[in-house]
């Protein structure tokens, strides 16, 4: 293999020597580290693709958490190592342990950068480590270790590890995520209104204002406000019915195992920045996305029908600038 790098990826000494001692054909076992929630876990679908597209033969296996384990793409894997979170009460050595199970590998490719999975790429005997800078820490973690950036949709930051080794990928973006058939026959809407942080969240006033209109202005529609599966976010969405009103095409759905099928049958979907967005993008669905204080540009792929709506100065966003993006998705703009 080659390294193919430039003036910002740092290449450990002798890296060039281990890469040319791999060949595609003769790898055999790759893990791939990715510790996040739902929305990252679809984003990995791509980087898998090519992996697995490259190396036909080779076992590969994805490292998660156990607190996030919604979205792993076991249809992409051979293999899951599953670590312990921090809200597991064990020692210092079982973690280490832990971390070991993982086992060794060719090529360990570091998608997260996060405090679990630099120890991992610490202990593990892989022939070629690959991750992102971090300060001075990749210089003790890696081979090779790349410049990540905010303002570029984040499933191409992930598939830069793979190019810088020679390998590309298909554009636009494949995801290849299968779900079951759409639940609902009428053409319909979806609206997202809760988010992991409740400073990522578009006010729940906007999203009745939202809703209320567009049930209005679009009857041949069916409109499903998704709720999450907390029982705090079922609470928002109570009080968005409130504001609302009933509509005879307003529906109320939680969350559940039905939620992909449901995500990818709907004909658009407002979210704020959570996984249910990442969702509906792997599943070619158009999306209308909200960012309160969030970087919009790590979430915002240059494919496909996806937009992104964000006050230029800060804070919430207008309801006329959401239902304008909607609308335009709507009318195939």
């Amino acid at each position: 293999m080659k390294i193919w790098s430039w003036k910002r990826t740092w290449v450990a000494p002798g890296a060039e020597q281990k890469a040319a001692q791999l060949h595609f054909d003769d790898v055999r076992r790759i893990a791939v580290l990715k510790h996040a929630a739902l929305g990252d876990l679809m984003l990995t679908r791509p980087f898998l693709l090519t992996l697995r597209k490259y190396f036909p033969n080779a076992q590969i296996t994805l490292s998660v958490v156990e607190n996030y384990q919604a979205g792993i793409p076991h249809d992409l894997i051979d293999r899951l190592h599953i670590t312990y979170s921090s809200r597991q009460k064990m020692g210092f050595f079982a973690r280490l342990r832990n971390y070991r199970e993982l086992g060794e590998h060719d090529l360990l490719f570091d998608i997260s950068a996060v405090s679990r999975t630099f120890w991992i790429s610490y202990l593990n005997k892989a022939v070629l480590k690959i991750g992102f800078q971090h300060r001075n820490l990749h210089k003790h973690l890696y081979d090779i270790a790349l410049n990540r950036t905010g303002f570029r949709f984040e499933a191409e930051t992930f598939l830069d590890q793979l190019q810088v080794l020679g390998m590309d990928y298909e554009w636009p973006l494949r995801f290849d995520l299968k779900t079951g058939p759409a639940p609902l026959q009428q053409p319909y809407l979806v609206y997202f209104p809760t988010a992991s942080d409740s400073y990522k969240a578009w006010l729940p006033e906007h999203f009745a204002t939202l809703i209320k209109q567009m049930v209005q202005e679009q009857p041949s529609f069916q409109h499903i406000l998704l709720g999450g599966v907390a029982d705090w976010e079922d609470d928002v969405c109570q009080g968005i019915l409130q504001l609302t009103g009933e509509h005879a095409n307003l529906q109320y759905i939680r969350g559940s195992d039905e939620t992909p099928a449901l995500i990818n049958g709907a004909v658009a979907i407002v979210s704020n920045d959570t996984g249910i967005r990442n969702m509906a993008i792997a599943a070619e669905t158009p999306t209308v996305g909200l960012f309160i204080s969030t970087l919009p540009f790590n979430y915002q792929p240059r494919f496909g029908q996806h937009k992104v709506i964000y006050a230029i100065e800060g804070g919430q966003p207008e309801v006329s600038a959401v239902k304008n993006a909607l609308l335009e998705i709507l009318a195939g703009k």
